[in-house]
């Protein structure tokens, strides 16, 4: 019997007619059956289709759409032998960004999902804590965090991002500075003690590079077991420059050490106002009021508290051979 595929489509983000054209060619070159597509709404963003996907007893689950679709349906096929593809068509496309997959057209997508190799990957397990004391977890791929990066997510507005792309975050940054800012925060790594701070941002990655080619966590790997997690503590224009030119040490001591060269630059260790952290789990608390929480660039409500674990291996994606 031949393999078959099902499409998780956000059509909001991708021509569904081009994949209407493309589909019966890469099925009738790789020797695939009819393929099923399965349409997202603004109630669901891909996990009932992806469960439908799955009774079907689907070889290959491809998400076409954006982060918020990539992510879904990645949280659905965690722990299953049923292989993952992407095609890309969001803003940051930042799962297939890290997997090298971003600037792929529909065709060019298809044909890697359709035949490329598979490759294990980790997922990242939120489990967070809302301020009404509720508990919800979620899985994410990427990036996951409280601070300037989900006050970015939560304020920037959707129709100027169709418009400008990634640009549009830039006025969702200045309106989180502007109401909220700086928060005190319990955290703590693995089983260590617990610490106190002020922070402006605490991010918990599973891979660092984001939109614009910027690497925001240089030492995070798809596949290594472990989590990255990055806690910025500026004070005032001063410490947000202190925090960009750390940032950009860290990127260039990365690649130096990737060519086998060795470098003494600043930034490259922790400092007061930029920490980088590796372990399996983390822990954080929020003590002074709850905060934006954002999931691979999606916001996801206020919460006081969040628990993130690593998921080693629990996702089959396919990537170009």
């Amino acid at each position: 019997m031949s393999p078959r595929a099902a499409v998780v489509v956000n059509p909001t983000k991708l021509n569904l007619e081009e994949l209407l054209v493309e589909l019966p060619r890469v099925e009738d070159r790789y020797g695939w059956g009819p393929t099923l597509i399965i349409e997202t709404s603004e109630e669901d963003a891909g996990s009932s289709q992806t469960r439908e996907a799955l009774a079907e007893g689907v070889d290959l689950v491809i998400a076409a759409g954006g982060d918020g679709t990539v992510r879904v349906v990645a949280e659905q096929l965690a722990d299953t032998d049923v292989a993952f593809g992407i095609i890309p068509a969001g803003t940051g496309n930042l799962l297939a960004r890290n997997l090298d997959l971003d600037a792929l057209t529909v065709p060019r997508a298809l044909d890697v999902a359709f035949s490329g190799a598979d490759r294990r990957i980790d997922l990242a397990e939120a489990q967070i804590e809302r301020p009404d004391g509720d508990h919800e977890t979620f899985l994410f791929t990427v990036i996951a965090g409280i601070g300037v990066d989900a006050g970015m997510v939560a304020h920037t507005d959707d129709e100027l991002k169709k418009k400008i792309g990634w640009l549009a975050y830039i006025g969702g940054i200045a309106k989180w500075m502007i109401g909220s800012g700086a928060f005190r925060t319990r955290y703590r790594v693995g089983e260590g003690r617990t610490w106190g701070s002020r922070a402006s941002s605490i991010m918990i990655g599973n891979c660092g590079l984001l939109t614009g080619g910027f690497r925001l966590l240089p030492e995070a790997k798809l596949d290594d077991g472990i989590l990255d997690m990055i806690i910025m503590r500026p004070r005032g224009p001063m410490g947000w420059a202190m925090v960009g030119a750390g940032l950009i040490a860290r990127g260039i001591a990365k690649q130096f050490r990737e060519f086998g060269l060795r470098t003494s630059l600043a930034g490259t260790r922790n400092v007061r106002v930029l920490s980088y952290y590796q372990n399996e789990r983390f822990t954080f608390r929020v003590d002074s009021h709850p905060e934006h929480f954002e999931l691979d660039g999606d916001e996801a409500g206020e919460i006081v508290a969040a628990h993130v674990v690593a998921r080693p291996a629990a996702l089959t994606v396919r990537v170009a051979r």
